[in-house]
């Protein structure tokens, strides 16, 4: 999300009832870059702690009507791989 190394993000489904562990595409590798088409990466230089970036982001997270992961309506891609899904909840957030 910021363009830096990270090592332990879980990014779930989620409704009141119910939380799932999003399902990266068959043969994903931990390290496998997450892409949104007509999203340029265009990670900081430096951290900034103040900046809120997940925030921003999270009410556009979610999934659509087939389970697919999307940032804005945008498919979670991992390029050459397939897309982000979650195993059983459509159209609900993802935290």
């Amino acid at each position: 999300m910021r363009g830096v190394l990270s090592e332990a993000m879980v990014m779930c489904a989620s409704t009141p009832e119910k939380v799932e562990i999003l399902a990266p595409p068959e043969g994903s590798q931990p390290g496998d870059l997450v892409e949104f088409e007509g999203y340029t990466r265009n990670p900081d230089a430096v951290l900034n702690p103040k900046k809120k970036i997940f925030e921003t982001c999270a009410p556009d997270l979610k999934t659509d009507q087939n389970k697919v992961a999307v940032f804005k309506g945008v498919p979670f891609t991992v390029p050459g791989k397939g897309v982000v899904v979650a195993q059983t909840l459509a159209n609900v957030q993802v935290k």
